[in-house]
């Protein structure tokens, strides 16, 4: 097919897809651009219409929100967890530090009494 016989089928395609179409309104917006692209021997190089776009773009930030609140509220989670690890360490340390304490209290005790 030569160039010309497909800028002729694209615009027989266009044409029957119609205004009502999904395609066809963005077919014909870009139909310069994709002629363009085609007698120059170009990869067709075409964006999305700005409808599209435009939704992309709120998809996007969307996202980007909902990632953004998702990570605060895990170091919330994390600072919580963590502040929770620290008090038992520090209950622990104190069990234990008072354990060795009375131990050696009690070992002090029977040495005096040697």
């Amino acid at each position: 097919m030569t160039k010309a016989q497909e800028l002729k089928a694209l615009d027989a395609f266009i044409q029957q897809l119609g205004p009502q179409s999904y395609l066809g309104p963005w077919l014909q917006e870009n139909r310069l651009d994709i002629e363009r692209d085609i007698t120059s021997d170009c990869g067709l190089d075409l964006q999305l219409p700005a409808a599209a776009r435009h939704e992309a773009r709120g998809i996007v930030e969307s996202a980007k929100l909902w990632a953004d609140q998702t990570r605060r509220q895990a170091q919330e989670r994390a600072d919580g967890i963590l502040a929770a690890a620290r008090r038992d360490a520090d209950t622990q340390r104190q069990i234990v530090a008072d354990l060795i304490r009375r131990h050696a209290e009690e070992a002090a005790r029977q040495l005096q009494r040697l």
